[in-house]
């Protein structure tokens, strides 16, 4: 059993301390890179109040994603499938009307 002689001594020999220093910068390496992990890989995504999306007239490419519950990719294929019309008011501001996702949702539900 270890009795320090001071109150500053916390192992009992050099070993036992260079052992907790190496384990310690470990486990410091390790949290470093798990937070590095954690913040690259997790989307950053919006929180997107529903209610308001229906209250808009023209929606953004993500925010017609939500809607159809798919990738702004899968919107992006539909309106060059001419699924759904979309305007380009520039390079950047692509958007779509609400009423003809809407269309696009009743014309499918009335197909099955």
């Amino acid at each position: 059993m270890f009795e320090a002689q001071k109150r500053t001594t916390r192992f009992c020999s050099h070993k036992c301390a260079s052992q907790n220093y190496k384990l310690r910068q470990r486990l410091k390496v390790k949290n470093e890179v798990e937070a590095e992990t954690i913040k690259t890989s997790i989307p950053k995504v919006k929180a997107i109040n529903l209610e308001l999306l229906k209250h808009k007239e023209f929606l953004t490419i993500g925010e017609a994603a939500i809607l159809f519950s798919c990738s702004t990719k899968t919107v992006y294929r539909m309106i060059k499938a001419k699924e759904i019309k979309a305007s380009n008011l520039s390079q950047r501001l692509t958007r779509v009307r609400r009423i003809d996702i809407e269309q696009l949702i009743k014309d499918n539900g009335n197909k099955s």
